[in-house]
């Protein structure tokens, strides 16, 4: 069982600039809490034992955060001097996320679908990366998912402008096997989404499509922001 998951929390937040954010936007708060402690809670209570988060925007911050926390999910934290972007930071990484598949999550994600489906479909099918979708009709500035009748990615839709259409688009949530990662050039600044995906499909790896109940919540907008708090206020 996957017992490892990554942060991705390097980013600076600049969709977020309107609200004037003093923090790193994995430490944003959602209802008197950071988001980045909602988050560990999550993954803790999905069987996840040790979270890497990666840091670069104030990541002071998040290193003072990381030492203070007291929950039972064990925390590191790794600096980027520069920015490496989603997949350069997870290869950045890799040595101390250790040898068996792991889970990374975007920063500014809030997901509260269980963990275990995600990792039997992975095993199940021998995915050597697993990217979890959604489906939704708002997929204005969203890449789309394209996946075959089998569940794997057969390829990418670049992001769109509005359209009506129901599309699957990139959840912020994986499951991938080291391998995966190993092979990326280390200190390179690489994004999964427009370089590794791609590129590892082109190439023949196996990568698998889950598709989640509900769609997830990205508060890296100050309109996901208003309502990861508004749905935090009235769950509380």
């Amino acid at each position: 069982m996957t017992r490892t998951a990554m942060i991705l929390g390097a980013g600076r937040g600049t969709r977020l600039a309107s609200i004037g954010l003093s923090v790193p936007k994995v430490l944003v708060d959602i209802d008197e809490r950071p988001l980045l402690e909602r988050q560990l809670e999550y993954l803790g209570g999905q069987g996840i034992e040790h979270v890497v988060v990666n840091a670069h925007h104030r990541a002071e911050q998040i290193a003072s955060f990381a030492r203070e926390y007291t929950g039972p999910v064990e925390v590191t934290v790794v600096s980027e001097p520069s920015l490496l972007g989603t997949a350069g930071g997870v290869r950045n990484a890799l040595d101390v996320i250790g040898n068996n598949a792991f889970f990374v999550l975007y920063g500014d994600v809030v997901v509260h679908e269980p963990l275990d489906p995600v990792a039997h479909a992975h095993a199940r099918h021998g995915a050597s990366a697993t990217l979890t979708v959604y489906e939704t009709d708002e997929v204005e500035g969203k890449g789309a998912v394209l996946v075959d009748d089998h569940g794997w990615v057969s390829g990418f839709a670049e992001k769109q402008a509005s359209n009506p259409r129901r599309a699957l688009v990139n959840a912020g949530l994986y499951l991938l096997e080291p391998g995966f990662v190993a092979d990326l050039p280390p200190r390179v600044e690489l994004d999964f989404g427009h370089d590794v995906f791609p590129a590892a499909i082109a190439d023949g790896a196996r990568i698998l499509a889950y598709q989640l109940a509900e769609p997830v919540i990205d508060v890296g907008t100050p309109e996901g922001l208003a309502l990861a708090r508004e749905r935090a206020t009235h769950n509380s």
